[in-house]
């Protein structure tokens, strides 16, 4: 999707400025000699980049993105590789086990690594493992990573292992670079209680103002902000350029002055900004942008392929059989998180059986594989992409009244054109139907169990993920309560693996009915056409 504001930057700029020329081939003509009294700077950028080899519909990989980042340094002594944020996870190789280890990520930073990355800003997603491994990770990379508004409690100072800002001499010209992160971090991801994702607006002035005074001519904000929050950013501290992430959609706007340039995720396409600086004052003569498609016309780079040898073997388990299903699964983010699919009630369903479970409960937040996964063959991959995030399956006994206030917040950010919601609930074991037109907390008008009205005396073993059971997504109403013992812990890829081995429960081809909503206009809620 192209977002597009108009440009007031000619008003602002003395020369003129080219925007946007957008590639329809692979790297396309070398740019030109840049005039006498001027440094070309090439910024080369991604974001939300969760694997490092090609996607199912063979885009991306980083491989290619190296051969096309050799390609350009072979033309400008001056390139900066840029990551907006978003890699550590979720993904499917994040939560597989090398060695018996989880990688958790570490994959992705020899991957970085390998491919020459210059800097990265932190995104939500690098705090999913907690502090201590992204810590480990930051100690990996060979690049700087940037969080100007991820502080630590105790010392007060930057997030250890992240700088605030850095300056970086260009041909003679001093570019600074600072980064940031979208405050609702703290409470999507899991950042420690040391940890504290502070306003970004005011980071970014203090970034500037220090940027500034250690004499940067030309200021690049690198951002994992909503498109929003980027155009708030630029409206509070004036900088040169923002390079930016989390959306998951194109994005070509400028604003207050200032362009601002996203792409789409998984590195299907390659962001390249050619600037034109006055070599005494920095200033912009001229900028342009192209989007540069990842395909298979572009070459795998050798070096690249060398470095990440060690993972072959990985990626030969992921292509394992495991199982099948006889009916497409539906896997996307917005549908799952909007009402019931035939994936939500069949994970819904394997989990209940697997604990010997009454009830069953899944956030379709879990949910992320974001594709129709075809009918036929099952593989490891597949498996890992349905439910990336390492969850137990526990067992709670719950009164009704405990399981309809579940149910109450699972509906509770429903609405007919916002963004659909993590925490709505795909059931096993009833049925039950909410009203969009009364207010959150009062919108679940019927439950039932077993074809039985919901006993709010009555107790149930709930069998839910680990995620929901400590309380996250809103589902505090579970915070406290012990999980039943069992001999032997049960993971969902194990559950999910002997459904798909054994086709018990087996998936349908639609929806049980299990989730009435009143209120919806004709053909149900819209989709959103992302989910971060």
């Amino acid at each position: 999707m192209m977002k597009k504001t108009v440009s007031t930057w000619a008003v602002l700029l003395p020369l003129v400025l080219v925007l946007a020329t957008r590639s329809a081939g692979a790297a396309g003509a070398a740019e030109p000699t840049p005039p006498p009294d001027t440094v070309r700077l090439t910024i080369l950028h991604l974001n939300d980049v969760y694997q490092f080899q090609p996607t199912a519909r063979n885009r991306g990989g980083l491989s290619r993105v190296a051969t096309l980042k050799q390609q350009a340094l072979k033309e400008s002594p001056h390139v900066l590789t840029l990551l907006a944020g978003d890699t550590l996870s979720p993904s499917v190789e994040s939560s597989a086990e090398v060695a018996g280890e989880a990688l958790k990520g570490k994959q992705m930073i020899d991957a970085w690594n390998a491919l020459g990355l210059d800097y990265s800003t932190v995104g939500n997603h690098e705090f999913d493992f907690g502090d201590d491994v992204l810590r480990a990770r930051l100690q990996q990379s060979r690049f700087p990573w940037l969080g100007a508004n991820v502080m630590s409690v105790k010392s007060g100072q930057v997030f250890d292992g992240l700088k605030a800002w850095d300056l970086r001499d260009v041909g003679g010209v001093k570019v600074g670079i600072f980064g940031v992160v979208l405050p609702e971090t703290q409470t999507s991801s899991k950042p420690g209680k040391d940890t504290r994702i502070t306003p970004y607006c005011e980071a970014a002035k203090r970034s500037v103002d220090e940027l500034r005074a250690a004499g940067a001519q030309f200021v690049l904000g690198l951002t994992h902000l909503t498109v929003e929050q980027d155009r708030e950013l630029v409206r509070c501290v004036r900088v040169d350029l923002i390079i930016g992430g989390h959306d998951h959609d194109r994005v070509e706007e400028t604003v207050a002055g200032t362009p601002i340039f996203k792409l789409d995720e998984d590195a299907i396409d390659l962001g390249r900004v050619t600037l034109d600086l006055d070599a005494k004052t920095g200033a912009v003569k001229k900028l342009a942008w192209k989007v540069i498609p990842i395909t298979s016309k572009t070459p795998d780079d050798a070096a690249f392929d060398a470095q990440m040898k060690p993972y072959a073997p990985l990626l030969a388990t992921l292509a394992e059989r495991i199982g099948r299903s006889p009916v497409a699964l539906e896997a996307r983010s917005a549908q799952n998180r909007m009402g019931e699919t035939n994936l939500g009630s069949f994970l819904a369903d394997a989990f209940r059986e697997a604990m010997g479970a009454d009830v069953a409960l899944v956030n379709g937040g879990a949910i992320r594989a974001d594709r129709v996964l075809p009918a036929g063959t099952m593989t490891r991959r597949e498996l890992y992409s349905l439910m990336p995030y390492r969850n137990e399956l526990v067992v709670l006994m719950v009164k009704g009244a405990v399981l309809r206030a579940a149910l109450e917040n699972g509906v509770s950010l429903s609405s007919l054109d916002g963004k659909p919601p993590g925490r709505f609930p795909q059931v096993s074991g009833l049925r039950f139907t909410y009203d969009l037109r009364k207010a959150p907390g009062a919108r679940v008008t019927k439950v039932e169990v077993k074809g039985k009205p919901l006993d709010d005396a009555a107790v149930y073993r709930l069998a839910t993920l680990s995620f929901v059971a400590q309380g996250n997504d809103g589902y505090s109403m579970f915070k406290d309560l012990p999980a039943v013992p069992r001999g032997l812990d049960v993971s969902p890829w194990e559950a999910l693996g002997t459904a798909f081995r054994t086709g018990k429960p087996a998936p349908r081809a639609k929806p049980q009915g299990r989730i009435t909503v009143i209120g919806a206009p004709r053909g149900g809620l819209r989709a959103h056409p992302t989910m971060k």
